[in-house]
């Protein structure tokens, strides 16, 4: 389906029908990463996938996580949800967790995977090689990942949404970052998945409905 908003026109794939559940794909993906997902939440579930604007079958608008979070609520509002279920992973997460701070009680439950709460939450390593990558290409979509986001603690502390923060053992996110999430999010659940990368349980959707099938 097509989501026409204020700024942006949005795609969206929708599955079933029942408790609405979103999924939000990361940087440089599509929806299509869980297309696996339908099938595997079965019956009582309405399962949306949307394109991120500027991916997939969504038209471009300029990006930060700040838009993100807009869209995802003018989503919502739009189709008429009443407190969904939102799954992000990467970029999906953080634009939860940033819709989460912008929009208290919009969300019902959040499911944040393999999310940072600032460039520095991302292992050393890895944020060199995008800042170089980016001074080669220019990349918006790498600049979006070496300058945001940048939650304050304030903020997280003020989140107050059932939430389950998910990380691979040998997460691109660094463990601090993401023990972080579990402190300052008030009765956060938190699951580090023993030898998981960042992508690998999100990619292989029967890994990533195990770890929140209990939650949801």
């Amino acid at each position: 389906m097509r989501i026409p908003l204020k700024a942006v026109t949005l795609n969206a794939e929708v599955f079933g029908s029942g408790q609405p559940i979103i999924f939000l794909h990361g940087n440089g993906e599509s929806s299509r990463l869980f297309s696996e997902m339908p099938r595997l939440l079965g019956d009582g579930y309405a399962c949306i996938l949307p394109d991120t604007r500027g991916h997939g079958k969504s038209a471009y608008a300029p990006l930060s996580y700040d838009y993100f979070a807009d869209d995802l609520k003018g989503t919502i509002e739009y189709m008429g949800l009443k407190q969904p279920i939102a799954v992000g992973y990467s970029d999906g997460g953080i634009t939860v967790l940033k819709t989460l701070v912008k929009y208290p009680g919009l969300i019902g439950k959040a499911v944040i995977a393999g999310a940072n709460l600032s460039p520095a939450g991302l292992r050393q390593s890895s944020l060199k090689l995008f800042k170089l990558e980016y001074f080669i290409t220019h990349s918006e979509l790498l600049n979006l990942m070496i300058t945001e986001p940048n939650f304050s603690d304030e903020e997280l502390s003020g989140i107050d949404c059932p939430t389950l923060i998910l990380a691979g053992e040998k997460d691109l996110v660094n463990r601090q970052d993401t023990m972080k999430q579990h402190s300052l999010i008030r009765g956060s659940r938190l699951k580090i998945l023993p030898g998981e990368n960042h992508y690998g349980y999100v990619r292989d959707n029967a890994k990533l409905y195990a770890a929140i099938r209990d939650f949801i």
